[in-house]
């Protein structure tokens, strides 16, 4: 793919300019515009940096790296500032703002061995997203013009499986020639491993390579496709033909995501919520096709298990054996016993980024126990109660509204259901793309789910 290196410099340039035409339509008070940022500059984000470190601008890369807060807060100030009255706080705001303050006060207790501003960078890293969630609780819904925002999203599905069809064409890496491997080790402080010098998350056992397209890992990647399918359920739950070649294409860029990525989790999460959307709608085709599909997939295990490596590689999966699997497992009971022996947490920094790049982690790989390994069981019912509240909101809406509302209801209801799975087995919050559009999506659900209980239309809330 070394003929792609002249035109690198396309993605720094889609990124500062959806940083800045962002910033330019939050002044305009259109504050919704943060979503152009959020859907083009957020899965680019560190392949941006990338290229800017192997550009030799490495020294503008601290202030890079700053651009999503100063962007989310900028937003949220000029929200607060134009605010007429403040609205009631529903149940999900109380429990987003206790678990903020709770974890705050964790950067001040002598709990742990990290300093002060360790414990700051670790704060944010689990407790930055109430400031997105505010965003979305503070924007008036009306204002949103929903679908537009969807059809973006497919597109950059779309241009997400375009660079995909590149590297399964050049059996190459992206990251190979944009410097990842570089900016990892002078920022972040990992050194190169796997086959490729990239990291061993773009490769499977036997040195099966998976793909990231142009977001940060695989992982992410194949997260990512998660919002992708929750966006065109909800899409084609319109019965609108206007947009459908970009269904038709996003459908495809979606599949060769999920499965060029081999991520597991996400691939069981996508299969999950199509099911699980098919029986709470009833949905008697989309069970039918859903049914064909397995019986395909099973068809197709069994035509790989001729192979050795891909054989390995599922087997592997179900009794844990492999490194991957394994390497979950150990991480799991490491931070199950470390939550156990300390139930209150062993202070900020503990587990996740802080302690993983300097080799002292404590559990992981698990959102929930990343969160308890550092602030405890409380942090955790907090984190799960978010979840739930989210889920059942987003049922009653798209069971008992319509328009705007029922959209909304069917995408997340599926999104936040199909990242059960990838939450047990990743930091999730650390895949900024659907971290900060789920959470957006999220404070507006909870806006508009408030509005229905005050107007009283359906009579059922």
């Amino acid at each position: 793919m070394n003929f792609l290196i002249p035109f690198l410099s396309i993605f720094p340039l889609v990124y500062f300019a959806s940083f800045f035409y962002s910033v330019k339509e939050t002044l305009s008070k259109q504050h919704d515009g943060i979503l152009i940022f959020f859907i083009f500059g957020l899965p680019i984000y560190i392949t941006t940096l990338s290229i800017l470190n192997l550009y030799g601008l490495g020294d503008f890369i601290p202030l890079v790296q700053y651009t999503k807060e100063i962007i989310v807060l900028i937003t949220l100030g000029l929200l607060i500032y134009e605010l007429e009255e403040y609205p009631s706080l529903t149940n999900l705001d109380k429990i987003i703002l206790v678990y903020f303050f709770y974890n705050l006060i964790y950067i001040f207790l002598p709990i742990g061995g990290y300093s002060i501003f360790e414990k700051a960078i670790a704060f944010k890293n689990i407790a930055f997203f109430p400031f997105i969630y505010f965003i979305g609780r503070l924007i008036k819904p009306e204002t949103i013009w929903v679908s537009k925002y969807k059809i973006l999203i497919c597109i950059l599905a779309i241009a997400s499986g375009s660079v995909l069809l590149l590297e399964i064409a050049t059996y190459t890496h992206l990251q190979s020639i944009t410097g990842y491997s570089d900016y990892n080790f002078t920022f972040l402080g990992i050194e190169p491993t796997g086959h490729d010098g990239l990291t061993w998350t773009f490769e499977i056992e036997g040195g099966i390579k998976r793909f990231a397209s142009f977001f940060a890992n695989p992982l992410e990647h194949a997260a990512a496709t998660l919002l992708t399918i929750a966006v065109l359920i909800a899409l084609m739950s319109k019965q609108d033909s206007a947009n459908r070649n970009i269904i038709l294409l996003t459908i495809l860029a979606a599949l060769l995501s999920v499965v060029f990525a081999l991520s597991r989790a996400s691939l069981a999460g996508f299969l999950l919520v199509i099911y699980i959307f098919a029986i709470v709608t009833k949905k008697k085709k989309i069970l039918l096709a859903f049914h064909i599909a397995m019986a395909v997939i099973l068809i197709v295990i069994l035509y790989f298990l001729t192979d050795h490596t891909l054989s390995e590689f599922i087997i592997n999966t179900f009794n844990f054996s492999n490194s991957s699997s394994l390497s979950h497992l150990v991480e799991w009971v490491d931070g199950i016993e470390s939550i156990t022996a300390h139930p209150l947490g062993i202070g900020l920094g503990e587990s996740g980024r802080i302690a993983g790049e300097l080799g002292l982690n404590t559990g992981g790989e698990n959102q929930l126990i990343i969160l308890g390994v550092q602030t405890g069981i409380i942090s955790i019912s907090l984190y799960i109660s978010m979840l739930i509240i989210s889920i059942h909101w987003s049922i009653k809406l798209f069971t008992k509204s319509s328009g705007k509302s029922k959209q909304l209801g069917i995408l997340l209801f599926v999104f936040k259901v199909g990242m059960i799975i990838p939450m047990l087995t990743a930091s999730i919050e650390s895949y900024l793309y659907i971290s900060y559009l789920g959470w957006f999506l999220t404070g507006l659900l909870s806006s508009i789910y408030q509005q229905l209980i005050i107007k009283k239309e359906y009579g059922v809330f």
